[in-house]
């Protein structure tokens, strides 16, 4: 599948369960399918943005936001992502559509 479609088919996963969330949050939300449980600085680097500037954008998809992953503060920096059962359920959603 390419990237375009691939794109397409998470753009209306989430426009249609999330439609509040931005393209950056998206994007990052789709490297953590690919990446798995990560730092919020490990996103950064795979998406090409400062850590705060991804920060801004994963913060959006934790229980403040769309409830779709967790954030744990390491306790040396890191901001250690994990899905919440709701981020696993878009996960597989996303995964199925793509075939």
């Amino acid at each position: 599948m390419s990237n375009k479609a691939i794109l397409e088919q998470a753009s209306s996963y989430f426009k249609s369960h999330h439609p509040g969330l931005s393209a950056e949050a998206i994007i990052c939300f789709l490297v953590m399918i690919d990446m798995g449980d990560v730092t919020v600085g490990a996103v950064a680097r795979a998406v090409g943005m400062t850590e705060p500037q991804a920060y801004q954008h994963i913060s959006t998809l934790s229980p403040s936001g769309a409830g779709l992953i967790n954030l744990v503060n390491a306790g040396d920096g890191r901001n250690v992502i994990s899905f919440s059962a709701q981020g696993e359920a878009a996960k597989a959603a996303i995964l199925a559509a793509l075939g």
